[in-house]
């Protein structure tokens, strides 16, 4: 179970692209001087959309395996 786990984070390109693109947006917000709610709503939302999306890519690509 932890195996496949981790297999989500090193197989999973596009999950983690996301995660560092939503990161670097949070961080250019930040040191642009940016309201720090502004920056935390950022996280709040798009890391869970992000990790949604990609484990929906990767149950899309299971079924589309079998």
């Amino acid at each position: 179970m932890i195996k496949a786990l981790a297999g989500l984070f090193v197989d999973d390109e596009f999950l983690a692209a996301a995660i560092l693109v939503v990161v670097a947006l949070a961080a250019a917000l930040a040191l642009s001087g940016a309201a720090p709610w502004l920056v935390g709503a950022l996280l709040t939302f798009a890391l869970p959309a992000a990790l949604a999306a990609g484990v929906m890519r990767t149950v899309r690509r299971a079924r589309d395996r079998a």
